[in-house]
């Protein structure tokens, strides 16, 4: 039986193979603070089924996936958008009290920030660092690396082969669109 918290399970208790390097449990990241009390990788059930069937496509081309962020508190959130509230970038978080409908985000443990590596786990070139919030961070930029470019369409391909749709301006940041959408929270991770 897994730890559950709702929606959310703890993605190594489901798979091991990933490596869980959450950015915002570290000062390695934006904003240059810690954002998250610990390095625990908490998601979405069906989005880490899911993740797991695009780690095992992965697996068996030659690459590990490295997991930066999945479920994040609204908290959380809420600091992102007063350090940098740009819509490209940093989603505003909701009024919790106005909000009807809800959507695959973070905040729901739906959305999954994501890398490769070779099964060392060192990265592989990609178009940008994660977190670039430039032009860069986009598959459709053509000043980075055609090596970054491919590695990033081969990510994205797979991923919304396995149900994930990606974020045009983030080449690291996948939706899972093939589950109903459940509440956000303010679990603390």
């Amino acid at each position: 039986m897994y730890n559950e918290k709702g929606n959310l399970v703890k993605l190594v208790e489901m798979d091991n193979e990933f490596i869980i390097y959450l950015k915002y449990a570290t000062t390695d990241n934006f904003t240059g603070q810690k954002i998250y009390n610990s390095g625990e990788c908490w998601i979405d059930k069906h989005t880490a089924e899911i993740l797991i069937k695009a780690k095992n496509i992965f697996k068996t081309a030659g690459y590990r996936v490295k997991v930066w962020d999945a479920y994040r508190p609204i908290s959380a959130q809420a600091k992102f958008w007063e350090i940098m509230p740009n819509h490209d970038f940093v989603a505003k978080p909701p009024d919790m009290r106005k909000i009807k409908k809800f959507r695959p985000t973070h905040m729901n443990g739906l959305c999954v920030d994501i890398t490769l590596t070779d099964l060392d786990g060192n990265d592989i070139a990609m178009p940008s660092e994660f977190d670039d919030m430039t032009e860069r961070a986009s598959l459709n930029c053509i000043k980075t690396s055609e090596e970054g470019r491919k590695n990033a369409t081969y990510l994205k391909e797979v991923m919304e082969s396995v149900g994930f749709l990606a974020y045009d301006k983030e080449w690291w940041h996948f939706y899972d669109v093939s589950t109903e959408p459940t509440p956000f929270m303010d679990f603390q991770i």
